[in-house]
This record gives structure tokens, C-alpha cells and sequence, in this order.
């Protein structure tokens, strides 16, 4: 199975969609995207535009290239965040995964 055929199974699902329904946001027939999700058929440049736009994703996350979602621009960031994200990039390697693992801390946790 290729990433583009894990990634659209996992985005719809996550979404609550069925095929017949994703079909349908994408003007496509339940039958193409499963072949799409089993690796059956490849979408064409134009599909893989619509359904990266529909999940709000990258086209390099849907093939395979990129583990991050989204593709941020650097104006779409507050002042404090571009300041956090300077600071990160002049920390250590260990500190900058001390950072990340708490990170993942706070996002782990109940509350």
C-alpha cells in the first residue's frame, strides 16, 4: 500500500466519513476511492489537489514525503511564536529534544 493510500484511509476516517461519503465531498464514486485507498489506482494531480485541500493537508504529507500535516508560513505565526521558534533553533540538539519531549508530555496528558 502506498502513503497516499494509508494517509486518505486515515484522514477520512478520522474525519467520521465512509467512501460513499468522501465520494461525494470529491465528486467520486465510492468505488474509486477504495481503489484509491488500497493502492489500486493513483489519483491524478488535480484529485490529489482537491483531497489535500478537503483535509486541509499538504500534498507532500499525502505522498509520503512530509510526517507534518500542514505546511505553515512563517505569516501565520504570532510574534511569540516566531520568538519561541528562533530560541529553539539556537538550543543544543539535546535541548531541543528535552523540548520536544515535553511537548509530547503535554500533549499526552489527561485533563
Amino acid at each position: 500500500m502506498t502513503y497516499y493510500a494509508e494517509r486518505l484511509k486515515e484522514l477520512r476516517e478520522k474525519s467520521g466519513l465512509n467512501q460513499e461519503g468522501l465520494g461525494l465531498k470529491l465528486s467520486l464514486s465510492q468505488s474509486t476511492i477504495s481503489a484509491y485507498e488500497i493502492g489500486e489506482r493513483t489519483p491524478d494531480l488535480n484529485t490529489l489537489i482537491r483531497i489535500a485541500k478537503f483535509f486541509n493537508v499538504s500534498i507532500d504529507y499525502l505522498a509520503g514525503l512530509s510526517n507534518i500535516k500542514q505546511i505553515i508560513q512563517t505569516s501565520d505565526l504570532s510574534s511569540d511564536e516566531l520568538e519561541h521558534l528562533y530560541t529553539y533553533r539556537q538550543l543544543s540538539k539535546n535541548d531541543q529534544e528535552k523540548v520536544n519531549a515535553y511537548i509530547r508530555g503535554l500533549q499526552t496528558r489527561s485533563f
